[in-house]
């Protein structure tokens, strides 16, 4: 017996309802930060919303996740579904922003994505239609990217920290210390003999710079700590010089293509956003695959820039020996709460000002999600803004009390 059309349009009525009441926020940017916005989203939801996410490293260093739940509670409840596609900071600015017309990310999970309680891992990598982004989690400050206009809500959820690491035992060969001077020599020639780090005139081994491509909140705090790149050149970076490992089949050495590292080249032209890099000036699109990168046998000495997370990730391969300290002090969050180590910036949760009007319940989410950023213990990204003694006005600004 067929149902009454009239039933049947009450019955499509009545999920079109349902879908139009779930909320969803598509949330791009820092790969630094990643690990905590997971944790946060899975806290600040209520108990046994469901998620999943690609790759095998994990929910919260994965690089895509999709999350469903709710947020608070009775006539304030929001049902929502939080899907992540961690691009880089810089481009999450630019994407979110809409600083270049067109610009999206095409690789948000598809709301069918089957997901549990625990965690669906290594999820179907099936994406949704390329999209413009709604919020952005950046390292730092808008005024200081390239995409400075239109400006964005910026709320401040914490402090992001960053080290430099060796890809070796640094000890064994005297590396275990970098300043801003060596950073500045080793990021504009690509490399420098080891004697300028250990002092012993008969290290000749070169050391070779490896680093993040343009997109990268953490390449704009490393190199605006270290005079890399001056705040007047920040509107158009300066041009560096970065190194491409290759393993025995060709391919650039990441997450998904391991080392051992076989040769490398001067990382080649390629176009990201409207902005070509060439000579070496490009590098890593993720925080993730420069941590494989670094963590690969290779005959070649590396130093790169990564956030804590992805530092930690090299730590647990090759040993917390290729930490380097920064003029002369080693990373702790004592030390960044106390001014000692100044290789730090703030994080933001950004949005367009307009988007409390676009979508007034994605505008509460996500505020509600910052709340819970800020309040998590970020000893595995950084530090919380409560324990910190000290500020700057902008990244590599003068730390003060």
């Amino acid at each position: 017996m067929k149902a009454p059309k009239f039933l049947l349009a009450g019955l499509l009525a009545f999920s079109a309802g349902v879908a139009q009441a779930q909320t969803v926020i598509h949330l791009t940017g820092s790969t630094a930060y990643r690990s905590a916005v997971h944790q946060a989203i899975l806290d600040f939801l209520q108990p046994g919303c469901v998620y999943a996410y690609t790759g095998t490293k994990g929910y919260l260093k994965s690089s895509q996740a999709i999350i469903s739940g709710t947020n608070g509670t009775g006539a304030s409840a929001i049902p929502v579904i939080i899907k992540t596609s961690w691009s880089g900071s810089l481009a999450g600015v630019e994407t979110v922003s809409q600083a270049i017309p067109g610009a999206t990310v095409s690789t948000f999970l598809v709301n069918s994505t089957p997901q549990t309680t625990a965690g669906a891992s290594n999820a179907p990598a099936v994406y949704d239609p390329p999209i413009i982004p709604e919020v952005a989690m950046e390292d730092g400050e808008q005024a200081t990217t390239q995409y400075p206009r239109p400006a964005l809500t910026q709320v401040q959820v914490g402090v992001v920290g960053f080290k430099f690491v060796v890809n070796t035992n640094g000890s064994t060969i005297g590396l275990t210390n970098i300043t801003p001077l060596l950073a500045r020599a080793l990021w504009t020639d690509g490399q420098l003999p080891l004697s300028m780090f250990n002092g012993n005139s008969n290290s000749t081994t070169p050391v070779y710079a490896l680093g993040r491509d343009w997109d990268s909140g953490t390449r704009n705090c490393a190199f605006l700590e270290t005079g890399v790149q001056s705040f007047v050149s920040s509107l158009s970076p300066t041009a560096v010089k970065q190194w491409a490992p290759t393993n025995s089949a060709g391919a650039l050495v990441s997450g998904s293509n391991p080392g051992p590292v076989v040769t490398q080249g001067l990382w080649p032209c390629e176009t990201i956003d409207y902005i070509t890099e060439c000579d070496g000036d490009g590098g890593y699109g993720s925080g993730g695959d420069l941590a494989a990168a670094m963590s690969a046998s290779s005959p070649y000495i590396y130093v790169a820039y990564l956030g804590l997370s992805d530092a930690s990730t090299v730590e647990g391969n090759l040993g917390t020996s290729v930490d380097l300290t920064y003029n002369g002090i080693a990373y702790s969050a004592n030390a960044v709460e106390n001014g000692q180590y100044t290789f730090w910036c703030y994080e933001y949760l950004d949005y367009l000002p307009s988007y409390s009007t676009t979508s007034p319940n994605g505008y509460t989410v996500a505020n509600n999600l910052a709340t819970a950023i800020a309040n998590e213990n970020l000893l595995s990204v950084g530090v919380n803004l409560s324990l910190m003694n000290v500020t700057r006005n902008q990244e590599g600004g003068p730390v003060i009390p």
